[in-house]
């Protein structure tokens, strides 16, 4: 493996901020609890100092984060079984801005995307830019890939898919067929990217950095891109 190319002008911050916030889905969950330690008395900090412990009330689905198998197969990989290599590399951006939302979007408008970045290689981290974040008031439904462009996007050996949205499963469909399409190659997938159209070029150097948590479907994750 050659080391990467770290001659880089800027990074951009591609993850969410964990916020705790009232009445939240419990599927994105994020409640943090500060508690002091003067239970402990050999804990206790002296006059004028702070000690505390943070306990974490979440869902591995909070902000940018990544699944793995098992949140679609029972014998699935955890997060923690998945290799590190899988999250780290050139990454090519997707320009899927403009799509309609709320029926599949065809092979022939992935492919069109995937030449107008450059093209996708053996290997590539996947993003797919939907313009979630000042499209989601807006649209009816979600954007998704038909299986049959998904099928040919991952036709190369990619590692990683990571997308700005809160899923691309089709519509209606419980038996997850995209989902499956990944993670039956162990592919994993990134849920939830920001920043995607703050990004100047199409190809890019990518590290996201996951806690090695076993026996979970998800975690939170944080997602840096290089940009030369």
């Amino acid at each position: 493996m050659n080391a990467p190319d770290f001659n880089y002008s800027r990074i951009v911050d591609l993850s969410r901020s964990l916020v705790p916030e009232q009445n939240q889905h419990p599927w994105v969950r994020y409640q943090p609890n500060v508690e002091s330690i003067v239970s402990d008395p050999e804990s206790v900090p002296p006059e004028g100092r702070w000690y505390v412990v943070t306990t974490l009330n979440m869902s591995g689905h909070a902000g940018t984060h990544v699944e793995a198998p098992l949140h679609a197969s029972q014998n699935g990989a955890s997060i923690g079984h998945i290799p590190v290599e899988r999250f780290f590399g050139e990454a090519v951006i997707l320009d899927l801005t403009a799509v309609v939302w709320g029926s599949p979007i065809e092979l022939d408008v992935i492919q069109q995307a995937a030449t107008q970045a450059g093209g996708i290689r053996q290997g590539d981290i996947v993003f797919m830019n939907f313009d979630w974040d000042r499209r989601c008031s807006q649209e009816q439904g979600h954007p998704f890939p038909s299986n049959e462009a998904l099928e040919w996007l991952v036709a190369p050996d990619i590692k990683l898919v990571g997308i700005d949205s809160g899923g691309l499963e089709i519509a209606e469909r419980k038996d997850l067929p995209n989902h499956h399409t990944l993670f039956d190659k162990g592919i994993p997938l990134i849920e939830s990217l920001v920043n995607l159209n703050d990004m100047r070029t199409t190809r890019v150097y990518v590290m996201a950095i996951q806690l090695p948590a076993m026996e979970t479907d998800a975690i939170p994750l944080r997602v840096l891109a290089f940009e030369s």
